[in-house]
């Protein structure tokens, strides 16, 4: 697979997957936050919210997502256009 526009190899081809899905922050809440899936790979997945993490913040998925693990650890967040966020999260066990 190609450098990403980062230019760091990934490990894990991504696919593009658009969905809608509900998560939480369980470090600050029970709130639920919703968000919009870009694409995903067997290793993480990039998605956008209104909702802003810190790096390294742990969420938990709410709804189906065909994904292996209902956790994820936030490994980068950047602001969008309006008062969205982009983040690439990595699946924990």
């Amino acid at each position: 697979m190609g450098a990403s526009s980062e230019g760091k190899e990934r490990r894990h081809q991504r696919t593009v997957y658009v969905s809608a899905f509900a998560y939480r922050f369980p470090s600050r809440s029970s709130d639920i936050h919703f968000g919009v899936t870009s694409n995903m790979s067997d290793s993480g997945i990039c998605v956008y919210s209104d909702a802003r993490p810190e790096e390294g913040e742990s969420i938990e998925f709410k709804s189906s997502l065909p994904v292996p693990s209902s956790r994820a650890t936030v490994r980068w967040v950047r602001k969008d256009v309006g008062e969205l966020y982009k983040m690439g999260l990595m699946f924990v066990e």
